[in-house]
């Protein structure tokens, strides 16, 4: 028994490590303000550059600004708050990882009497990302990015 010891360690603590690793997601929310630019001038932030294509598909303006980004790393089932421009918050609820995915239950919270304006279960590729068109004003409208990714 005691020529098994090592191989058990070995075998107990990459077990432990692939727990460990289905335990923790980091999220990245984005928030991208979108206009149509004035006399048709487009405008692209280049901090969005690995999103162009993805913006240009799904949205149709001529103008993203990022305006704000933030990434963190958590428990599943941990609860996380982004502010989100205008007074609203985003909460992001990483729920499961499986077959490669992320399944994430996300509220738009607006205010404090209302119900959210947002308040859905999301299935992103584990990497990946979705867009959420945001609320619009009469100047263009906020678009927000939420992606995840399990932490290894």
């Amino acid at each position: 028994m005691k020529r098994f010891a090592p191989v058990l360690f070995l075998v107990a603590f990459a077990a432990a490590s692939l727990a460990f690793a289905e335990d923790q997601v980091s999220i990245h929310v984005r928030t991208v303000f979108a206009t149509d630019a004035p006399g048709g001038m487009p405008g692209f932030d280049s901090r969005l550059g690995g999103y162009r294509r993805q913006l240009h598909q799904l949205f149709h303006y001529t103008s993203y600004r990022l305006v704000k980004q933030e990434d963190r790393e958590t428990p599943f089932g941990n609860r996380n708050n982004f502010d989100i421009p205008g007074g609203r918050y985003l909460e992001v609820l990483p729920v499961q990882f499986k077959e490669d995915r992320m399944r994430l239950r996300v509220l738009l919270i607006e205010g404090t009497n209302q119900a959210p304006p947002l308040d859905t279960d999301f299935t992103v590729p584990n990497h990946g990302n979705i867009w959420v068109g945001g609320p619009r004003n009469p100047d263009g409208a906020l678009l927000i990015s939420i992606g995840a990714e399990a932490i290894r």
